[in-house]
């Protein structure tokens, strides 16, 4: 009777050491697609996007590689090269990340810092 009261509180203290081990790791995972989630968002929407340092044209949730410039409907003009002209002349160059929509709005790469014990 002894050994099967050990047995069955030796059981009870495994199940619940593995129940706290798969939240914490269903956690973190939950957590790394949160991260994720701007950009997932950014490549799904029509533009253009500055990728492994080359332009990427986004379409439909497809990205294809930038031949050719584009204009976007602010009058701002996207170049192949990175650099956008604004239509009051300001130039500027897109950086790793960076996301413009075909209204010609920039979405900067936004950074995520984790904080605590992951």
């Amino acid at each position: 009777m002894m050994k099967k009261l050990i047995f069955v509180c030796a059981a009870i203290a495994l199940s619940f050491a593995s129940f706290a081990q798969t939240d914490t790791t269903k956690k973190k995972m939950d957590h790394d697609k949160m991260m994720n989630h701007d950009q997932m968002d950014m490549s799904k929407t029509d533009g253009c996007m500055m990728m492994g340092g080359k332009m990427m044209m986004i379409k439909d949730g497809k990205m294809s590689d930038m031949k050719k410039p584009m204009t976007m409907s602010n009058g701002t003009k996207m170049m192949v090269d990175g650099v956008c002209v604004k239509k009051d002349g300001t130039k500027m160059k897109m950086k790793e990340g960076d996301h413009m929509d075909m209204k010609g709005n920039m979405h900067p790469m936004k950074e995520t810092k984790i904080k605590g014990d992951l």
